[in-house]
């Protein structure tokens, strides 16, 4: 297969090459946004709905821009996979560039009908020019003498995979800590023009809160001066376009639905929110629902300490982070001790021994033996019982 250009980086659509960036993502193979542009450019448009369609789906290998373009051109996706785990697409990115154009044929020249007879007393040939003697290893390394006044000019910069569309502008090298600097993000103020609203919108549904949306920026848009960008700025972008609303009723449902799956554990729906615990808080804050937050926790609370069910909370006396998340640890612990010195009062006349205790007690209220003796130890409530007994 050719790898050549069918149109220009820039003439990609934006929300093409923001579903590419995503689904890079999510295939553990991240992308800048110049790579993305450059290797969708060797697509017609007539691909756009093919590369959406592979997009819009879960990836299920670790594929890159020019992998991804490669499976819409036909290459399985098993290949496709493998070429990009040996470097085959970095090869690629490199030979992949606008075809040169080619040097003009030289005219023909026009001859006689008849050769011309070569003279008898030909010119000698020039001498041979000598080739230049090669640096010996002592010159390459000693220092450069130069004279007052006289400076180093700058070595040219190689160019960079992805940022072949960009124009070429005589700049100076950079220097200290911005040689670091992608050359291929954009300017985060061209995200506060009319025409930036539709990659916000494209970038917030697949995102599911502000802070994942501040990281994908991130990674495609630099501030004025190299600034590391806030959520406060990526809220202001939110307000100029009128798209607060529409992300905050996003956070508002993912909130609440994670602490419901984690049973009101703040720790575990945060890690299963992408966030830290600190970051879940302000964000419970700034969304106003800490009301429903906490209506939702105060129900796992109860069913905690409910004695129905007292199978689940052997279970739960072993899941210490998670009642200290609750809030509950040292309450819980009273309780179920509480109710299980109970217990063994009613046996403690009819077993001798710590097996027949925990036999007793668990074939009358159903209970997983095991489990059984490993509460009694851990709530101390087995060494009353023995020295009674002695």
């Amino acid at each position: 297969m050719a790898w050549q250009r069918k149109r220009l980086p820039e003439d990609v659509p934006t929300p093409i090459a923001v579903a590419v960036s995503d689904f890079c993502r999510r295939a553990r193979a991240p992308a800048s946004p110049g790579l993305v542009r450059d290797a969708l450019a060797m697509l017609e448009d007539a691909d756009d709905p093919r590369v959406r369609e592979l997009t819009d789906a879960e990836p299920t290998a670790k594929l890159g821009p020019f992998a991804l373009v490669d499976v819409v051109l036909g290459t399985r996706t098993s290949v496709a996979a493998e070429r990009e785990l040996t470097g085959y697409y970095d090869e690629i990115r490199k030979v992949a560039r606008e075809t040169p154009k080619k040097a003009p044929a030289p005219l023909p020249v026009l001859t006689s009908a008849r050769p011309e007879k070569p003279t008898k007393d030909p010119q000698p040939s020039a001498p041979r020019a000598r080739k230049p003697k090669a640096q010996t290893i002592k010159e390459k390394i000693a220092p450069h003498k130069r004279r007052a006044g006289e400076f180093d000019r700058a070595p040219a910069q190689p160019s960079l995979p992805g940022s072949s569309f960009l124009p070429r502008r005589n700049l100076p090298a950079p220097r200290g800590r911005f040689t670091t600097v992608d050359p291929t993000r954009a300017s985060f103020e061209s995200l506060f023009r009319p025409e930036g609203k539709e990659t916000v919108e494209a970038l917030i549904a697949q995102v599911p809160h502000r802070v994942a949306l501040l990281r994908t920026l991130e990674q495609g848009y630099v501030s004025k001066r190299n600034q590391t960008l806030s959520v406060g700025d990526v809220e202001d972008v939110l307000e100029e376009h009128e798209l607060f609303e529409l992300i905050e009723k996003k956070e508002r449902d993912g909130v609440l639905a994670a602490v419901i799956d984690q049973k009101g554990s703040l720790g575990r729906a945060a890690h299963a929110f992408g966030l830290t615990v600190e970051e879940l808080e302000k964000l419970i804050a700034a969304l106003g629902i800490d009301a429903e937050v906490t209506q939702v926790r105060e129900r796992w609370i109860k069913e905690a300490l409910a004695t129905e069910n007292l199978s689940l909370r052997l279970d739960l006396l072993f899941r210490g982070r998670y009642l200290e998340d609750l809030g509950i640890e040292k309450k819980f612990s009273q309780v179920l001790s509480k109710e299980l010195a109970a217990l063994v009062k009613e046996v403690k006349d009819a077993a001798p021994t710590v097996p027949t205790l925990v036999d007793l007690i668990s074939r009358q209220h159903a209970l997983h033996a095991e489990s059984l003796r490993r509460a009694l130890e851990k709530l101390g409530l087995l060494e009353p019982w023995l020295k009674d007994k002695r």
